[in-house]
């Protein structure tokens, strides 16, 4: 259904490398795998990915916008398919502009709202392009126009050791899930930069919950709830799952409290958020650090890939 945006996605990736992050504070530090701490975390059943900034290197750390001049080439190259006089300024500007009003429509559901880009983009081509361009028979579709900006403010590519790392994980039989920010073309990652959808790598479908199927975004405690629910199904108790990502707040902070355990990733400094500034979260504390996704298994008592 996908297969243009997926070779999109592949013909867009340019190699990046993690960022090396500097020391982390003592009390972090003391929990990195290898170290002090080097032994398995006991009875872990299921592993749980956070994608953006953890299985996938990203410009912004996360899903969205870089805040940065060496973007803005990327947009106005946009911004001149679209054709007309856009510019890609203008393009910034429609997409944060959408997304404020509708978070603001949405708080009152909920405090953590999450967009549809495909409908933000659904918008701006039907008043701002198709009109104009009617008669030349422009065809881009919303769904490829949230693509493409995506990855012309945001570009991505694998995490070293992403790939092993899944393989080795499945091969033991451990259940693998996936709770992330994400939008719907999130998942063709896995099939441009991994050769395979996510249930084909061995993702349990059930337990691949995506912030813009939910409704929510992360930290909203819907999304660790339903994974919860969902292992419990399974016969997997959450202290059983050890969930995988590089935000406190967001990943171990929101993880932890549905009970999962948890590894910090600490191996992109692009991504890593120790989130020092949010007091409510200044005593949580992960199972264990990592700064390379290869440690995992060994983590979890599983050869290492």
């Amino acid at each position: 259904m996908y297969d243009n945006l997926i070779a999109l996605i592949r013909d867009s990736a340019s190699p990046m490398t993690p960022a090396p992050t500097p020391p982390l504070p003592p009390d972090y530090e003391a929990l990195v795998y290898p170290g002090r701490r080097s032994a398995p975390i006991p009875g872990i059943r299921a592993v749980i990915f956070d994608l953006y900034g953890t299985l996938f290197i990203s410009a912004a750390g996360d899903i969205g916008v870089v805040d940065s001049g060496s973007m803005q080439s990327n947009l106005d190259s946009l911004a001149s398919l679209l054709g007309g006089d856009h510019t890609g300024e203008e393009l910034q500007n429609y997409f944060r502009t959408s997304v404020l009003k509708i978070h603001e429509e949405l708080f009152a559901k909920t405090l953590y709202p999450e967009v549809r880009v495909e409908k933000i983009w659904a918008g701006f081509l039907r008043t701002k392009v198709r009109k104009q361009r009617a008669a030349d028979g422009f065809a881009m579709s919303p769904e490829e126009l949230a693509l493409r900006y995506e990855l012309a403010v945001n570009p991505v590519y694998l995490m070293p050791g992403a790939g092993e790392t899944i393989r080795a994980l499945k091969d033991a039989g451990l259940v693998l899930g996936l709770i992330s920010n994400a939008q719907f073309f999130t998942p063709l990652l896995f099939n441009a930069l991994l050769g395979a959808s996510p249930a084909d790598l061995g993702f349990n479908q059930g337990i691949s919950i995506y912030s813009y199927e939910a409704g929510e975004a992360k930290p909203s405690p819907v999304l660790f709830a339903l994974a919860r629910a969902r292992l419990t199904a399974l016969g997997i108790a959450p202290e059983a799952a050890l969930y995988v990502g590089n935000d406190m707040l967001n990943d171990v902070y929101a993880a932890s409290s549905s009970g999962f355990k948890t590894l910090l990733f600490a191996g992109d400094d692009r991504s890593l958020r120790l989130r020092k500034e949010t007091a409510f979260i200044r005593n949580a504390r992960p199972t264990r650090v990592i700064r390379r996704l290869a440690d995992i298994p060994a983590l979890c008592g599983v050869s290492s890939p």
